[in-house]
C-alpha cells in the first residue's frame, strides 16, 4: 500500500477540517456569509409599492416584469422584495439602504426560490447585529404559508393573530406565518434549522416588529 509521507498527510487532515458533511452526506466547503435586503412581512401596500417605484427607479426590474423569471408569486411584497434587494445590493450593502423607512430586513438566508435568483455581492458593509428573527420568504405560496402556520402553532402561542390579537394586522398569510415561524424559531433557541420550514424561512438581523 502506498504510503504518503508524513507532511502530505498532515495538510490533508489540515484541509479536511475546513469541510463540513450537510445532512445529505455531500461534502460542503464552507462559503463566506452574503446578505439580501427583503420586505418587512408587516409592511401595508401602499408602502410596498412606494418601495417598488423607489427601487426601480434606479436599478432595472425587468425580471419582476410578465413573462420574467421572477414575475410570479404576482404579489407587492414579492416584487418589491426583489427590487430592494437590488437596490441594496447596487448600492454596496449598507444597512441604510436596506432600511425604507423602517419597511426593509436585512436577510443571512438567500431569498431564491425555484428560477428566481435574487442577488448578492457579499456581506454588510459595516459590522452585522447579533440578534436574529425568522420570517417567511417573500415568493412562499399560500400553501406552504398555511402549512407552517399550523406546524409552529402546534409548539407555540399564535393568539395574538387571531382576530382582535395584537398581531392580527396586516391580515395575511405571510404575516400571520411570519409571526408564528419567529415565536418557533426563538423558543427553539434560534437553531438555524428551525427557521428553515422547508426552505420557506429566513433568518434576519432587523427586528420585525420595529417597522
Amino acid at each position: 500500500m502506498l504510503k504518503l509521507p508524513l507532511s502530505l498527510r498532515t495538510t490533508m487532515c489540515l484541509l479536511f477540517l475546513f469541510i463540513s458533511f450537510n445532512s445529505g452526506g455531500m461534502l460542503k466547503m464552507a462559503s463566506a456569509q452574503r446578505t439580501w435586503c427583503i420586505a418587512n412581512p408587516l409592511t401595508n401596500i401602499s408602502a410596498l409599492l412606494g418601495n417598488l417605484d423607489f427601487a426601480c427607479s434606479h436599478v432595472d426590474c425587468q425580471l419582476i416584469q410578465q413573462g420574467g423569471s421572477c414575475f410570479y408569486p404576482n404579489t407587492p411584497i414579492h416584487h418589491a422584495s426583489f427590487a430592494m434587494n437590488l437596490y441594496f445590493q447596487v448600492m454596496g450593502r449598507h444597512s441604510s439602504h436596506c432600511d425604507f423607512r423602517g419597511s426593509g430586513l436585512i436577510s443571512l438566508t438567500d431569498p431564491s426560490y425555484e428560477s428566481c435568483s435574487f442577488h448578492s455581492e457579499g456581506d454588510l458593509a459595516e459590522a452585522r447585529p447579533s440578534a436574529t428573527w425568522c420570517v417567511a420568504k417573500p415568493g412562499s405560496g399560500e400553501y406552504i404559508l398555511q402549512q407552517n402556520i399550523n406546524y409552529a402553532c402546534n409548539y407555540v402561542d399564535c393568539s395574538p393573530t387571531h382576530d382582535g390579537g395584537s398581531c392580527f394586522n396586516p391580515t395575511t398569510l405571510i404575516n400571520h406565518a411570519s409571526f408564528a415561524m419567529n415565536l418557533y424559531y426563538q423558543t427553539s433557541a434560534k437553531n438555524t434549522a428551525s427557521c428553515d420550514f422547508r426552505n420557506s424561512g429566513l433568518v434576519v438581523v432587523n427586528d420585525p416588529s420595529k417597522s
